[in-house]
């Protein structure tokens, strides 16, 4: 029975892909500026994301902004109004612990002739401002992040001497703004290093399922904790360096071909699993190098993330991100242990079972990949 509980669990495992790519946006991103008169949100949303046609749909892809830009007046003005709409029902503003009203403009409506922010990749991505009046003190202004919402919502704080971004879950929240009794208003202080680590944490546990394939398949050859720490620490280590040099612009690979790669990496470990089954200089080798590529992979995820930071200011994000990382993978591992526990006695067959779950799924995504 126990066996049998493991073969399911493996399975939906191998499931999971299809299912992590109903949410298209891993991040939602806006620019807090704190004025004299107003506070206002700014940010670039992906119209896909906003319209319910092609909301969250499994496998779905971002418009074209070439597309968009060419359809009808009655076409443009639907997109405004379900923007509204939908970050309406995701986002809410309060201050002094009461909703307070908000509204939305779209500068790039007001372009003469209309045009979508420049994207490389050819996104339809819309402009917004999310207006609030300042209010008097005191109290503090609140931005709530739906939790419904599997998307991450990111903050940068144009006044912080840091350039800071902060990061909210879905279901939280994070204080903008505090204003005294005085009726002065301060851009809160946030916890820079525990929102980055966070940020890496969730970026494998639960959004990184790939990511997390390939940890398992570490798992599935020696499920002692001795060498998967200095598998895990040797992954960490190489991602790292190319997570760096990437996000500084030293290092770049086109995403497709990254993805790609990413998934023949974990094709080629559950392959390896079967073929042997001990722990030698080849296996630390693979690791460190397939690390390289997962790391370019984290470098894709944090461009939009870091995009206003100063380069010499990239430390605590760069450091944050990577511990988050790191502890998810030590996550992962511990579960695999629990979930082998019980079955310690059919250990061989459910490692080889596991392991051509995990080759079949990194063949499928490198296919799917592949064909775009």
């Amino acid at each position: 029975m126990n066996l049998l509980r493991l073969l399911a669990i493996l399975l939906l495992l191998c499931g999971l892909p299809t299912l992590a790519r109903a949410h298209q946006v891993e991040t939602v991103e806006f620019e807090f500026q704190k004025l004299e008169k107003h506070w206002r949100l700014l940010g670039e949303m992906d119209i896909a994301y906003m319209l319910p046609e092609t909301r969250k749909v499994p496998g779905g892809q971002p418009l074209s902004r070439e597309a968009v830009m060419k359809a009808p007046p009655e076409e443009l003005a639907r997109i405004r109004r379900e923007t509204e709409r939908t970050l309406r029902a995701i986002l809410r503003l309060s201050f002094a612990g009461a909703d307070v009203p908000w509204r939305i403009e779209f500068p790039d409506f007001e372009k003469q002739p209309f045009a979508l922010p420049e994207e490389l990749a050819d996104w339809a991505l819309l402009s917004v401002r999310i207006v609030v009046d300042a209010r008097p003190g005191p109290g503090e202004l609140l931005v709530h992040w739906s939790g419904e919402e599997e998307s991450e919502l990111i903050i940068l704080t144009e006044d912080s001497k840091d350039g800071e971004i902060v990061s909210v879950r879905p279901g939280g929240d994070l204080v903008l703004v505090n204003v005294a009794a005085s009726g002065t208003a301060t851009t809160a202080p946030q916890s820079s290093l525990a929102s980055w680590v966070l940020s890496g944490f969730r970026h494998v546990l639960p959004l990184g399922l790939d990511h997390m394939l390939f940890i398992f398949g570490l798992f599935l050859m020696a499920l002692k904790w001795r060498p998967l720490m200095w598998q895990s620490l040797l992954f960490t280590l190489s991602h790292s360096v190319t997570l760096a040099l990437s996000v500084l612009g030293w290092v770049n690979l086109e995403p497709r071909l990254v993805e790609i790669l990413i998934a023949f990496s974990i094709a080629f470990i559950g392959v390896e699993n079967l073929l042997s089954h001990k722990v030698g200089k080849l296996r630390y080798l693979l690791v460190f190098a397939f690390g390289l590529v997962h790391g370019m992979g984290f470098a894709n995820v944090m461009a939009d993330k870091v995009k206003g930071i100063p380069r010499g200011q990239l430390t605590v994000p760069l450091l944050g991100f990577n511990l988050g990382v790191e502890l998810a993978q030590l996550t992962v591992l511990a579960v695999s242990f629990l979930i082998f526990l019980p079955i310690r006695k059919h250990t061989r067959i459910a490692r080889n079972v596991g392991s051509v779950i995990v080759a079949l799924a990194g063949a499928g995504w490198m296919i799917e990949r592949i064909l775009g």
